[in-house]
């Protein structure tokens, strides 16, 4: 923030000191020489941290009324991601002359993808895992009018996470395994989760901080089930896929961050936030551990909720 008055009088004070001393003509009188050795003599209330040049008496004045030491106080918490912890972010549109003066820049992915409205975001997530379900449907009934299984092959290799499509090479199954679902009641639960957890997390975290954790809590829901499955159960013919572990961690994430709000459990029983994700939690690891050959992927599950949980830790500079 700038001081006119203040700011004026030091310029005026800079200016006369600068000029050389001229002596005061007979008729002054005493009173007046007084004065004038009273301003001459006035030492400004603010002290600049360095000394600078006489030819740089606004670059003291900056020093002096904003000093670079100053931070935020400690007791504001915010996400890094925010836009009260990043100030204002106005649009950079494509511009400029030759000259540096005026010249503009190029808005970043980031501000591209934020700018898309968040609704728009939720949707095209939808439809992307609405479009991998239409490919498993179309796979099906190759396979079963026309004996064809290569397409239902495909997305076992490139849209299911096992350990043998890892150590094969296809290590981007970790990400597309999040968007894929085969079964009806799969997609429309998960989808469904999505669709009411996502502006909520997206109004907190902005549209490209959601699609880190989105993506994020994916890749570690895979990771985790994969080395769970592998080294834990055992299970020979682990194959997964769907984004149960992307949800959760969006689910958790606002959990931790307003752990009190109230959660609908089966969309009718009235549940506050950390109750219903401990419950989720503590029911996955009991399934994972000790009830296994389900059609649950339990493991995926513990890994997106403890995704949630690392990201929350985090954005809020805990870790």
């Amino acid at each position: 923030m700038a001081f006119p008055g203040a700011s004026s009088l030091a310029r005026t004070l800079l200016v006369r000191l600068s000029r050389p001393a001229v002596h005061p003509p007979p008729f002054f009188t005493p009173t007046h020489l007084a004065r004038r050795h009273s301003l001459a003599t006035f030492t400004p209330s603010y002290r600049p941290a360095t000394l600078v040049r006489p030819s740089e008496p606004f670059l003291a004045l900056r020093h002096a009324f904003r000093p670079a030491s100053a931070a935020p106080p400690s007791s504001q918490r915010t996400f890094s991601s925010s836009a009260l912890l990043r100030g204002i972010r106005p649009y950079y549109g494509r511009g400029g002359g030759g000259s540096s003066y005026g010249r503009r820049r190029d808005p970043s992915w980031r501000d591209r993808i934020d700018a898309v409205p968040g609704q728009y975001l939720v949707y095209g997530l939808i439809a992307v895992n609405v479009g991998v379900y239409g490919a498993w449907q179309y796979g099906n009934e190759l396979a079963l009018r026309f004996r064809d299984a290569s397409w239902l092959k495909f997305l076992q290799r490139n849209f299911t996470v096992s350990w043998q499509n890892i150590t094969s090479g296809r290590v981007w199954t970790l990400v597309t395994s999040a968007f894929s679902h085969e079964g009806t009641g799969h997609i429309l639960v998960n989808m469904l989760s999505l669709y009411f957890m996502a502006p909520a997390v997206m109004a907190i975290l902005g549209n490209t901080a959601f699609l880190g954790l989105y993506l994020f809590a994916g890749v570690t829901a895979s990771a985790f089930s994969l080395v769970v499955n592998h080294f834990v159960t055992k299970n020979p013919f682990y194959a997964a896929h769907g984004a149960s572990g992307a949800t959760y961690g969006a689910i958790s994430f606002f959990a931790c961050a307003f752990p009190r709000t109230t959660f609908l459990l089966f969309f009718v029983v009235p549940v506050p936030a950390w109750l219903c994700v401990s419950g989720i939690f503590a029911w996955d690891v009991y399934n994972g551990l000790w009830r296994r050959g389900g059609m649950t992927d339990s493991a995926g599950h513990v890994g997106g909720v403890l995704a949630g949980v690392l990201f929350f830790l985090r954005k809020a500079g805990r870790m």
